[in-house]
């Protein structure tokens, strides 16, 4: 009986060598990085989208999301050196480069506050919290500020209290429990009756809420990364607008919620409020500056918009978007 020898070509072997060798260095080019989030709301969706569709491969990066359950820490972690980028409130930012912090905002999510006062049914005007507490995340985190901002905006700064709960679970569980009055957050994910009394966004201030953070040292060591992050994110976010689709997988996917409309609801705020050009604005940053008594700050203090103007210049965000 002959025994039959199976013969491969010899051009399939190099062929086979060659994509193994191609694709492995491709891998190998990509500029590893880990890019810290500070929750799981709707300035995030531009992130998590550029994970999902490819962004960061297709700017040279290989990029790790890592969440952090505080504005505040994900720039501890910044400094640290644990992360190369975060996502943080912009509040946090510019009130740890205050303290003398070497991090810079590249980059701007939303020019407008897209949160609401969430309260107790019996709370029917925003006098009536006086003497109750309100929950918050962190002290110096994005809801603490927009919170005293609002208390300040109806003369209720020293008349209601404040409690952090770390995340917006421990508010919503506080909540429930009748601990709080109320809570200015995205969205109030509890199991009793809930109301919205205020809109922020009606309030007609401009508020910056969140901002793309990186170490001063780390951006002039490596200017071409952090460009390559902020294209990556601007067409994170241009995908989200454009692909309704997709963004609410994505967002069910990280967020883990399975109620159709509350993942609605979260793709609605950032469709509608994340900023096609994320440019950190003075005016957005103001009521920042002014809480904080620093009013008279100048923006390149804590900000770099060098990489977003370079992108407005050559086009490169028109581009993404379809002409109507």
């Amino acid at each position: 009986m002959k025994h039959l020898k199976m013969q491969t070509p010899v051009g399939i072997v190099f062929l086979s060598a060659l994509l193994f060798l191609t694709s492995h260095a491709v891998a190998a080019e990509l500029r590893r990085i880990t890019f810290g989030y500070s929750s799981i709301g709707p300035m995030m969706h531009g992130l998590w989208m550029a994970k999902e569709i490819g962004a960061f491969e297709k700017h040279g990066l290989e990029a790790q999301l890592v969440f952090i359950a505080s504005g505040p820490v994900v720039i501890q972690a910044l400094l640290g050196g644990d992360l190369q980028a975060g996502l943080a409130a912009t509040s946090a930012v510019i009130g740890a480069a205050a303290k003398g912090a070497a991090i810079v905002a590249v980059a701007n999510m939303a020019s407008r506050p897209y949160h609401r006062l969430w309260v107790q049914p019996e709370i029917n005007r925003v006098e009536d919290l006086r003497g109750k507490a309100l929950g918050i995340t962190r002290f110096g985190s994005l809801p603490h500020n927009l919170t005293i901002i609002l208390l300040r905006k109806y003369g209720l700064a020293t008349a209601v209290n404040m409690r952090q709960f770390g995340d917006t679970v421990g508010i919503a569980a506080a909540f429930e429990q009748h601990v709080i009055a109320g809570a200015v957050t995205s969205e109030l994910r509890v199991r009793v009756p809930v109301k919205v009394l205020i809109n922020l966004v009606d309030l007609g201030i401009p508020y910056s809420t969140n901002v793309i953070a990186v170490q001063r040292d780390y951006y002039r060591r490596s200017p071409k990364v952090v460009e390559a992050m902020v294209r990556a994110y601007t067409d994170g976010v241009a995908a989200l607008k454009n692909d309704k689709a997709k963004g609410l997988k994505v967002v069910a996917q990280y967020t883990r919620y399975t109620d159709p409309k509350f993942i609605e609801s979260q793709y609605s705020d950032s469709s509608n409020y994340l900023d096609r050009i994320p440019r950190v604005e003075k005016a957005a940053v103001a009521p920042i500056l002014e809480f904080m008594e620093q009013k008279d700050v100048p923006l390149e203090t804590f900000a770099d918009n060098s990489i977003v103007d370079r992108l407005v210049a050559e086009g490169y965000i028109e581009k993404l978007y379809p002409k109507n």
